[in-house]
């Protein structure tokens, strides 16, 4: 387990990042526009329970679900970039957590690797009340729901 409790940054050192949300291709915050010109290294399955925040999933590590993740090439200022979005940095909202984990990650350009990948896992603060997800590819399911982007601008639900 890694969090951040200060303003005092410092990097998780993983080389790479599991996305599942509004960070993947195509999301209000693709990663795209953090770092122009990334792409994904591969895909991968995370497993536990996927809940709707409204404009966002959270994900917790505790459950049998399978949820879709992109994988991606991270390096400290990407991480803190992230970091920020997830409301780690500057100042932690107690939202989300950064978690290490080992996953196998299908390759883009084919075969499979296990790879340590830095995922934000949503707290179950955050998520008590908030309705379960059925579905193991966010962005799909989110497409359907008719919703479409943020008005003003994307936030956490700590800070509406």
């Amino acid at each position: 387990m890694v969090t951040e409790k200060s303003s005092s940054w410092q990097p998780c050192g993983a080389r790479h990042v599991a996305v599942y949300g509004t960070l993947r291709a195509g999301g209000v915050n693709d990663i795209a526009r953090l770092r122009p010109g990334i792409a994904p290294v591969g895909t991968t399955v995370l497993v536990g329970t996927l809940h709707d925040l409204g404009w966002y999933p959270g994900l917790c590590l505790a459950g049998t679900q399978p949820v879709l993740a992109e994988v991606y090439a991270l390096d400290p200022e990407l991480e803190q970039r992230l970091d920020r979005i997830e409301g780690l940095w500057p100042e932690d909202v107690g939202e989300y957590a950064k978690r290490l984990l080992t996953r196998p990650v299908a390759l883009a350009g084919g075969g499979t690797r296990a790879m340590q990948v830095l995922v934000y896992e949503a707290l179950p603060p955050a998520v008590r009340g908030a309705p379960v997800i059925a579905a193991s590819d966010w962005l799909a399911w989110f497409a359907q729901t008719g919703r479409g982007a943020p008005g003003g601008g994307f936030q956490l639900r700590s800070h509406a």
